[in-house]
């Protein structure tokens, strides 16, 4: 942990740099006044490339990095993910930084700040599908029920090992047929198909998010996921992919374009019947649902290539000055000079039970041939021996590298979303201690929910901004009142009426958390009486509807 006192001692030297305007002087209300209520908009095309969990709405993103930075300005993330912050900061005319751990959050990143051109790429992928095409159709192709003319199937449905639907459209019928299996089905299901030579694999380690695979049985290396045709096909592709590594740029998306589609190869696709919004990786976790699909590669790898030309059509029509900088590092020991920031906008792991985003990595990284050093990387994970206080140390270490970095009265926004309160006294004390002084908080949906996010009732349903600026203010100290929950709600109750906002438990329950938050930022450690969980809420709700009444 690096909190020694070279970094404590020059914090603010002499003559700190002031921003060319006293954002802070307009204080909480104006702030936010200022910004505006932002809601979150689906992602644009270049962040729409892959999928990457908890990934960040760019147009707030942008919005707060347009707010308190100016072009020319370094702006850091040192949780940068997906790159949604770099990415936009450097579209935006700034100098961004953004550094992470996971190998694959920097292949995805930098991919994003040096894309080839899409015309190239996509000439690439369409002879890549050429090549693979045939294969594909051996594998997948069955009998029109109608005409009798052979058809590529669509997907496979089955029931743990055994097949039940062949689903294809025919021209004959201008429809979508999901009939029964025939004997010539099953016996192409059956088929043995070796795997390309060196398509990668490795025995999995059974961490937290991997304990569905080790309830199931008989899952022990990655390629146990697939089915036999499907893993070949899989193999195909990345084989054919090696042949451009003379073009980085190009193998780097065409990589990736097959990671994105990496997770509707396998056998985590529930079959749902049309329901929950397509076939895709839904929960954040590896698992083998009873009812699943076999899906066409063809299909999804085409439609993942498409994904990722718009993502390239959208990145040329945005030039930048200053490509944005992504670093493999990690965080605790910012690669960046002392006060040589800035803005900070990052969204660290939310720990307790939040997403465990170098696991869920570990199938992506194996076919880009990366390996994470998952003991190293900042969780709370009881499975890997990744203690609550393993986490609090690394949010420690990394906002008091924060502060080193960012200049005197500038500003740093943290996104967090966990309703723990031992998980928020962790972020909490990382930032009062590294010398942060909390000035506004918001609430933020998601773009895009996941589906924990929206069958979980306690799971939080929007993300918190707390923006902080680094001044010479003291350590607030703790209050002599007390945090009274009832009377909270009903001053917080009131202020949603008069904003015309619509007084839902969840919705309630987000803005509690903030002001809840907010108090105990600025007065102290937090009394352990003090729960503010989505059923103290819920049952104050009741209580005030009965005395109405």
């Amino acid at each position: 942990m690096r909190r020694g006192g070279r970094h404590r001692r020059r914090l603010f030297p002499q003559g700190p740099l002031i921003p060319p305007r006293d954002i802070a002087g307009l204080g909480r209300d104006g702030i936010e006044a200022e910004l505006g209520l932002l809601e979150a908009e689906t992602w644009p095309p270049r962040h729409n490339v892959h999928k990457y969990w908890g990934k960040k709405p760019a147009n707030v993103v942008r919005s707060y990095v347009q707010y308190f930075s100016h072009p020319g300005e370094t702006v850091l993330d040192p949780f940068c993910g997906s790159g949604v912050t770099p990415i936009e900061a450097a579209l935006l005319g700034r100098r961004a930084v953004g550094v992470d751990f996971n190998p694959f959050a920097v292949a995805l990143g930098r991919a994003l700040a040096a894309p080839p051109e899409p015309s190239d790429f996509k000439c690439a992928a369409a002879a890549i599908l050429q090549r693979v095409e045939p294969e594909i159709r051996a594998l997948f192709s069955t009998t029109c029920r109608d005409c009798g003319r052979a058809v590529a199937v669509r997907s496979f449905g089955y029931d743990r090992d055994r097949l039940l639907a062949v689903r294809y459209r025919c021209p004959c019928t201008r429809k979508s047929s999901a009939v029964p299996p025939t004997d010539a089905d099953r016996a192409l299901a059956a088929l043995a198909v070796e795997p390309v030579p060196g398509t990668p694999d490795a025995d999995i380690l059974f961490g937290w998010e991997m304990r569905k695979l080790k309830r199931h049985g008989g899952i022990r290396r990655w390629s146990d996921l697939f089915t036999p045709r499907n893993y070949r096909i899989a193999g195909a592709i990345w084989a054919e992919i090696q042949s451009f590594r003379d073009r980085p740029d190009l193998h780097a998306w065409l990589s990736l374009t097959l990671t994105a589609s990496l997770a509707q190869f396998t056998r985590m696709i529930a079959d749902s019947s049309g329901a929950g919004g397509g076939p895709s990786w839904k929960i954040n976790s590896y698992w083998l649902p009873d009812t699943w699909q076999e899906l066409n590669p063809l299909w999804y790898f085409e439609n993942r290539a498409g994904k990722s030309l718009a993502g390239l059509v959208d990145l040329a029509q945005q030039p930048v000055t200053h490509p944005a900088d992504i670093r493999q590092g990690d965080s605790r020991s910012l690669p960046l000079p002392d006060l040589s920031v800035d803005y900070i906008f990052t969204d660290p792991p939310y720990g307790g039970e939040g997403i465990q985003y170098g696991e869920l990595s570990t199938l992506w990284n194996l076919w880009l041939g990366a390996e994470a050093a998952l003991e190293r990387e900042i969780a709370f994970n009881p499975v890997r021996n990744l203690s609550a206080g393993h986490y609090a140390a690394g949010l420690d270490a990394v906002f008091a590298e924060a502060a080193r970095v960012l200049r005197p009265e500038r500003w740093m926004t943290v996104t967090f979303a966990n309703k723990t309160p031992a998980v928020w006294d962790a972020l909490m004390t990382a930032c009062r201690t590294a010398g942060f002084t909390l000035v506004t908080a918001a609430p933020m949906t998601r773009s895009a929910p996941s589906l924990t996010e929206t069958t979980m009732r306690q799971a939080p349903k929007a993300d918190l901004i707390l923006s902080f600026q680094k001044t010479r203010r003291r350590a607030a100290m703790p209050r002599d009142d007390a945090y009274r929950l009832p009377e909270r709600i009903a001053t917080i109750i009131a202020a949603m009426r008069a904003a015309g906002i619509g007084v839902t438990a969840a919705a309630l329950f987000d803005r509690v958390t903030i002001d809840w938050f907010s108090w105990f930022y600025q007065g102290g450690n937090r009394p352990e009486s003090v729960t503010p969980t989505l059923d103290a809420v819920e049952r104050i709700l009741a209580d005030r509807r009965d005395a109405a009444s």
